[in-house]
């Protein structure tokens, strides 16, 4: 075995179609580990076994000092590398390693999709001196949805229930965008809904790119949009790995007299239940909130899920010195 890498740009279809089909199948895989979700320049590494793909990384480039210095760099894998054999897992890291250090790469964080059970502090993957814990686990809010439907709604909390009826009352109807219309009309919710709440919206080329794939594969995933009198009042992105769908972002503006997040939410499950998913992962979330986007999250009932924190390797120990002592730098301009 030995891993192959290639620019996420330059993947064949033929591969992008063997690596879709791998993440399908792990249960640790995760939206975010698609090439399609990633940057032309993004790398992908991954290793077979008896010539089948069995691990697959997707890692973005990082400098301290910026893309125009590329000299000091390091190798980021958001929600990756994946591999459900943790053996496996481990053998793919240490190959990852040893080609980084060769490559004079400075380090490399990942984070996967793995639940830390509970009474543990980690992961037994990330055991000895070359690995150091870089952050906090976080938590997200999973929803089974193997249960009737009668069974799902009967769980959600009884305000949950009544703001989807009172949408619904009003004539609020949701509809599964197809158009690039529609991806603007939501883009343009999500922007004023960075400038009510202050917070910086994300990319918005990259937003669109990621929603125009997710819709025209037709079940990889959905932008639902919620109407009334055909004017766009809130949508919700859903995207699904395996048997697993996942809230990845929503908007809406705000009304006095009704909300439209709940009936969202009911009908990303729908879309989930029927493009057969048998669980709906909330995309975050914080335990213990009365109030704000955790709290509406948990109207809708779930499990509270932690995972494990992610990691990083040092692979070139004078690279790596000279990637802190620029990050440092830079952390100092910023604040000045």
């Amino acid at each position: 075995m030995s891993l192959e890498f290639v620019k996420a740009g330059s993947l064949s279809h033929v591969l992008i179609r063997e690596i879709e089909s791998f993440l399908d199948s792990q249960d640790t895989a995760h939206l975010f580990q698609f090439p399609q979700w990633t940057y032309p320049n993004s790398m992908c590494a991954l290793l077979r076994q008896n010539g089948k793909v069995k691990w697959v990384g997707i890692f973005g480039m990082q400098s301290p000092m910026g893309p125009n210095f590329p000299l000091v760099r390091a190798w980021i894998a958001n929600r990756g590398p994946v591999c459900d054999d943790a053996e496996l897992w481990r053998a793919g890291a240490e190959e990852l390693a040893q080609h980084l250090q060769q490559e004079r790469i400075a380090h490399f964080d990942v984070a996967p999709d793995w639940i830390q059970s509970p009474g543990t502090s980690g992961n037994c993957s990330f055991d000895g001196s070359s690995w150091q814990q870089i952050g906090p686990g976080r938590c997200s809010l999973r929803l089974d949805l193997t249960k009737s439907e009668d069974e799902i709604i009967g769980n959600f909390r009884k305000n949950t229930r009544y703001e989807i009826r009172r949408a619904e009352r009003a004539g609020v109807s949701v509809v599964s965008a197809s158009s690039d219309s529609e991806i603007d009309e939501f883009l343009t919710l999500h922007i004023r809904l960075a400038e009510r709440k202050g917070f910086s919206p994300n990319l918005i080329e990259h937003m669109r790119q990621k929603i125009r794939w997710m819709i025209g594969s037709k079940s990889r995933g959905a932008l639902l949009i919620a109407r009334m009198d055909n004017c766009a009042l809130g949508g919700a992105v859903i995207g699904r790995c395996g048997r697993r769908c996942w809230y990845v972002w929503g908007a809406n503006d705000r009304h006095e007299h009704l909300s439209v997040g709940q009936i969202l939410q009911s009908r990303a499950l729908l879309w989930a239940t029927a493009h057969g998913c048998s669980e709906y992962d909330f995309g975050g979330y914080t335990p213990g909130a009365t109030s704000g986007t955790a709290w509406f999250k948990a109207g809708f009932g779930g499990t509270v899920v932690q995972f494990i924190p992610p990691h990083r390797r040092a692979t070139h120990a004078g690279r790596y010195r000279w990637f802190n002592f620029l990050s440092r730098i830079r952390a100092g301009r910023l604040r000045s």
